[in-house]
């Protein structure tokens, strides 16, 4: 641990004195210009030296080692400016502009690690050490305000999510939503947005808010191809190979993508169970096996000028397997025993189809657009298991229960957006089919003759139809005020029919989810923003199945198939100072909430049932403060803090035998990034993640640090990057869970193996000249066009 921080010391120690000038590019209006190039060149042959841009509010700082200097400043539609500076601190330079007629420019500047829009935060992805080598499920735990824990994805603060890709929602949650996520390689995500109070536009699935993962598109008029790997070393290896190709020229643009990920992941576990009877200690190691094989295809043609069609496809074939050994140690006085041994094989094939059109209405940005959807998710999930028992009541039990999903989802939305000279307004509908079949049979192989057992067999099928219809209105009052309001309608309409127990639950509701966001801007340096929104969370496909997976013979975890939605209303408050300092206050109310409910019984035997039911109501709240800072001009930091408390209440009627906790935790995320040449060839990255012991509806929770350390090194005129990242050093991302129910203390302990070291490479190529006259000031691909 010490070897590794001195070496990172050493790199930012390493970096050679010289002179910085800095300075204010300003135009003849006092209006400050960013994005401006600032280059040092050596007066002797007026060869370049080194080069920087100019922040959002102008300022520049440029290092340089040699001292015969003179700076050239310049910026499309202005008279390029030399400047021989006889001392460090320059002061206000003034750009005027340029006369000429400009030919169409683009220029590339490298945006902030982090931006806060009005309604979202945006994580720019591309150039950081979690955009390479990785996957979707990877760059969300990199992202700020976002918890990725095991098969649950939230915002800080809040509850659980839901996710979107390019826009459009995945419909899918859980586990099921985690193996999606895990086909899309980091590489070709352009950027994530976390969406805390999203518009009515929106559905209102996810109780606290969206995150929308934005991928990479074609560059104009370009190819480029980029092959990727990596290699992934913690109990077990794993490795990820991948491709991504990039076509565009005039009217059509192809994207193409495949990927690879093979190897193996563990997971340690250990629960204490308090049994008045006798107390039992289980230790369960998990070997999961991974096999995923997925990939991507998008075409883009642009009809005319003003409309567009495309059509994407994603598909992925997974071949997973869970080796489980476990020991359970009874305190009986007599050294009771049982070895618990258990093989899972799981076959997932992901289909998803998206074909859309856009119609530019006329010249004042009306514009129309058509999405059809189609999504089929088939699992075949089998596990075979044994359990044997020593000492005392000596006995041997061995069984096979496997279960078979499909499910096929159909949407179809139709939006609008139409601005006018008294309102931006946006409005359409959107209806959404969902079906599932679930298949579950359980047989007992003790005798060697695998017996069918009806009891613990089900055939379920689950039916979904959602209707909706939105509008928003936005509109700015005076100079200073920002409004929009929007309204949505759903009408939700289910069906769940238990073949095997003969039972049909059959439930249809309608919806009002109302936003409101109210904005205020007195100076530059300030801005307010006020937000409200109701959400809607429906049960997974996964927790809705009553499939169980047993633990040993008589403990199991299963779902419910009569699970209702729950309800949350959102508001929150905040303040941003200078783009640097970001403060929220937020409060939300969660009606029929659901959870899993654990369920420790000592009677004829001793077990444990996990299943899921809509028993409480909570408040939220908290204070989160988000600090943007650059100490100086090869270091970045961005730091989070967030203050929060959740109180639960039992539904009326309803009573676990569990005592409801509370109380404030605090969570800290701290993000360095340190630039360690003048060439910002190497760059070294550090996440410091920390959150509290937490007290959560009957649960106790341990705190948890998490401290990952990243090198990235950028060669071949940074066509290669080689990426070197050490993921949880501490060892401390380990969770341990205790509760008490039905007067039994339970303790939970669960590590999924998070240390590791993980080396990525990912070369790209291709013909990347455009048709245009461009200008290089950064590594992005976003492209702001200036024309006069």
């Amino acid at each position: 641990m010490k070897s590794i921080a001195t070496l990172l010391i050493t790199f930012v120690c390493s970096i050679s004195f010289g002179q910085t000038f800095t300075g204010k590019i300003i135009d003849k209006q006092n209006q400050p210009i960013s994005f401006a190039n600032i280059v040092a060149k050596d007066k002797a042959d007026n060869s370049l030296i080194t080069g920087v841009i100019s922040s959002e509010n102008g300022d520049f700082s440029i290092k340089t080692k040699k001292e015969n200097v003179y700076l050239e400043i310049s910026f499309v539609g202005f008279v390029t400016k030399k400047i021989d500076p006889i001392q460090l601190i320059i002061g206000t330079i003034v750009l005027e502009e340029d006369g000429q007629e400009l030919q169409e420019v683009v220029i590339n500047a490298r945006k902030k690690l982090i931006e806060q829009k009005v309604d979202r935060l945006v994580f720019n992805l591309e150039n950081t050490v979690a955009g390479k080598g990785g996957t979707a499920i990877e760059a969300l735990k990199a992202t700020p305000s976002v918890n990725v824990d095991t098969d649950n994805i939230a915002i800080v603060g809040k509850g659980s999510v839901r996710v979107m890709v390019n826009d459009r929602i995945v419909q899918l949650s859980g586990s099921e939503l985690n193996a999606y996520l895990n086909t899309i390689a980091s590489d070709d995500i352009k950027n994530i947005e976390v969406i805390t109070t999203p518009p009515s536009k929106y559905d209102a699935e996810g109780n606290s808010g969206l995150i929308n993962i934005v991928l990479k598109k074609s560059k104009e008029n370009s190819w480029n191809n980029q092959l990727r790997t990596s290699y992934t070393q913690a109990t077990y290896p794993l490795f990820n190979f991948g491709n991504t190709f990039n076509y565009s020229k005039s009217k059509i643009s192809v994207i193409a993508s495949l990927n690879k990920t093979k190897g193996h992941t563990a997971q340690f576990n250990e629960f204490n169970i308090n049994y008045p009877s006798a107390s039992t200690v289980t230790n369960l190691d998990m070997k999961n096996k991974e096999n995923i094989t997925s990939g991507r295809l998008g075409v883009d043609y642009n009809l005319t000028n003003k409309a567009t069609v495309g059509i994407s496809y994603a598909g992925s074939f997974e071949n997973k397997g869970i080796i489980d050994d476990g020991i359970t140690f009874t305190n009986d006085n007599n050294g009771t025993f049982t070895v618990n041994k258990g093989y899972a094989e799981t076959t997932n094939k992901n289909h998803s189809i998206n074909a859309h059109y856009i119609q530019k209405l006329d010249t004042l940005g009306r514009k129309l657009s058509i999405d059809i959807d189609y999504f089929n998710f088939n699992n075949y999930f089998n596990r075979s298991f044994s359990s044997e028992q020593f000492i005392t009541n000596q006995n041997y039990f061995e069984a096979k229960n496997s279960t078979h999903q499909n499910l096929k989802n159909y949407s179809g939305r139709l939006d609008i957006e139409h601005p006018s000279k008294w309102a931006n307004f946006s409005y359409g509908v959107k209806t959404t089919i969902t079906k599932t079949d679930s298949d579950v049979a359980f047989y007992n192989t003790s005798t060697g003759t695998p017996i069918f057992d009806p009891t613990q067999s089900n055939e379920f099928t689950y039916s979904e139809n959602i209707n909706a219809v939105y509008a928003d209105m936005s509109k700015p009052l005076g100079e200073k005020w920002q409004t929009k309001i929007g309204l949505r309608f759903e009408n939700t309409q289910t069906k769940g029919v238990s073949k095997t127990n003969s039972q049909t639950n059959i439930n249809s509701y309608n919806k009002f989810f109302p936003s409101i966001f109210l904005g205020y801007t007195p100076s530059k340096k300030n801005m307010f923003n006020l937000s409200y929104s109701r959400r809607i969370q429906r049960p997974s496909f996964e927790v809705l199945n009553p499939f169980r997976f047993y633990i040993n013979p008589i403990s199991y975890q299963e779902g419910n198939p009569f699970l209702k939605p729950q309800i949350s209303d959102n508001l929150e408050l905040k303040h941003i100072y200078k783009g640097k300092l970001i403060t929220k206050v937020f409060a939300s109310y969660v009606d029929n909430g659901y959870f899993n409910i654990i369920k420790a019984e000592d009677d004829a035997q001793q077990r444990i049932v996990i299943t899921f039911d809509n028993f409480y109501t909570a408040y939220n709240y908290g204070l989160t403060e988000t600090f943007l800072y650059n100490p100086t001009t090869w270091w970045n930091t961005t730091t989070q803090a967030t203050l929060s408390k959740m109180d639960t209440r039992y539904k009326s009627g309803f009573n676990l035998n569990a005592e409801l906790l509370s109380k404030w935790n605090f969570q800290l995320y701290n993000r360095n990034t340190f630039h360690l040449n003048e060439e910002k060839t190497i760059q070294a990255e550090t996440t410091l993640i920390y959150a509290s012991p937490q007290k959560l509806m009957y649960f106790s929770i341990s705190e948890m640090v998490s401290l990952d350390l990243g090198l990235k090194f950028s060669l071949l005129d940074k066509k290669l990057n080689c990426t070197v990242a050490v993921n949880d050093i501490l060892k401390r991302k380990a969770t341990e869970v205790n509760t008490k129910t039905n007067g039994i203390n339970q303790n939970y302990y669960n590590y999924f193996d998070t240390r590791s070291v993980k080396i990525s490479l990912n070369y790209s190529f291709g013909n990347k000249k455009i048709k245009v006259n461009q200008r290089n000031s950064g590594n992005e691909e976003e492209q702001i066009r200036a024309k006069k």
